[in-house]
């Protein structure tokens, strides 16, 4: 399209061209005539005029013949150009959709050998899970045989145990029994020495307070309740008169007498032999 285009411009400026050149010819013969025009040559002037028109027709004519000869060989060279041009962008066209063909077959066996591969790997995969799966039955059938077996020699274990634990527990019973007994003597006979004990212990205080007891001026007969709290030892944390003798002067020297006494030397200060013979808090009657 292009190349015809350009052609037919081409074509238009040459003959504007020779149009030019003929009319400047035609003038220049006109004029250089009438420049050097001579006397009494009328006849041969005007054949002059005739000889040179004919001959830039026939320059004109050869001039438009050999333009139309070009202009239709520059066709034939266009037209040529043109069909060599289709022909390229057909072979074009024919290699461009070979290669899509080619490319698309090229796709569908790649496609084709991917489907296979997956089927051959999905056939490979359920092998696969069957030899797995008969493995696995197997080896849940021999667990189950070493299970049974296992169990069946828990089972006579367990009967040996429970025979042997049943021997042991009544061997534990008879032995608890007879502990039982020998602790409920040993109690009985430490409760026994205990008690005997606190009132060692009662009497060796009430022996002391006596001691330092100020009887002076007070009316014999007297005496009164008192409460002591104590620690191990023998320190006194506290004592009061829980039961008066009537006598408030009795009554004070009575607590002065447990005071100067403390600590007393018979209690204990082991704290278990102290908590055992519940000598913490004691209440005895004083009298002197």
């Amino acid at each position: 399209m292009h190349l015809s285009w350009w052609v037919r411009i081409r074509s238009i400026w040459y003959a504007l061209a020779l149009h030019v050149i003929a009319a400047a010819l035609l003038v220049f013969s006109f004029s250089f005539t009438d420049i050097i025009k001579p006397p009494h040559q009328d006849i041969s002037i005007v054949n002059a005029v005739t000889v040179d028109k004919s001959q830039v027709d026939k320059e004109l004519q050869r001039l438009k013949q050999e333009d139309e000869k070009k202009k239709l060989e520059e066709q034939q060279r266009l037209d040529e150009l043109e069909k060599k041009a289709t022909e390229e962008k057909k072979k074009s066209e024919d290699l461009k959709k070979q290669r899509l063909e080619e490319e698309k077959k090229l796709l569908e066996a790649k496609k084709k050998k991917e489907q296979e591969q997956k089927l051959r790997e999905e056939e490979q995969k359920k092998l696969a899970d069957l030899e797995k799966q008969k493995q696995e039955l197997e080896k849940q059938k021999k667990l189950e045989e070493e299970k049974k077996v296992l169990a069946e020699a828990e089972q006579k274990k367990k009967a040996a145990e429970l025979k042997k634990l049943e021997e042991e527990r009544k061997k534990a019973e008879a032995e608890k029994a007879l502990q039982a007994q020998l602790d409920a003597e040993a109690a009985e006979e430490q409760q026994q020495q205990d008690i005997t004990l606190q009132q060692k212990i009662v009497a060796e205080i009430k022996s002391q307070v006596r001691r330092n007891f100020n009887q002076t001026g007070l009316p014999p007969g007297l005496q009164c309740k008192v409460n002591i709290r104590l620690l191990p030892g023998g320190d006194v944390i506290n004592a009061n008169v829980v039961q008066s003798s009537g006598n408030d002067i009795f009554d004070r020297r009575a607590l002065t007498a447990v005071q100067k006494s403390s600590p007393f030397s018979s209690v204990p200060d082991d704290l278990e032999i102290f908590e055992r013979i519940k000598i913490r808090d004691i209440t005895f009657t004083f009298e002197p």
